[in-house]
């Protein structure tokens, strides 16, 4: 995959028109409250005692679970070994979305069956 791609996919930023900005403003999005109104038991954690509490309280949830995780942008570690499954177009209408769609396909194939 080309370098800087992957952390790309996962930067939601406002843009203007139909081409991206990607140094435009990053999205407050609150995945929490998102899957809530699916049903969800979400919690939202900033710090490590808050996630330590969520995980123990989730093991007590009989419905489906979110864990919103908040970092600062651009705190990623590069060589984390590991994935995020993230959706790409199963049309894909370019060579760039179509890579994208064959290394996921090829992600999928590796990822830890649960």
């Amino acid at each position: 995959m080309e370098q800087g791609v992957d952390s790309l996919c996962t930067e939601l930023r406002y843009r203007k028109g139909s081409k991206p900005i990607r140094e435009g403003k990053f999205m407050n999005i609150d995945f929490a409250m998102n899957a809530r109104s699916y049903g969800f038991v979400a919690y939202t954690v900033k710090t490590a005692e808050e996630l330590r509490a969520a995980l123990r309280d989730s093991l007590k949830q009989t419905a489906p679970t979110l864990i919103d995780i908040k970092v600062a942008p651009k705190s990623m570690t590069h060589g984390y070994d590991s994935w995020w499954n993230v959706g790409v177009t199963d049309n894909p209408h370019s060579e760039k979305s179509e890579k994208a769609r064959e290394n996921r396909r090829k992600m999928l194939d590796k990822a830890r069956k649960y």
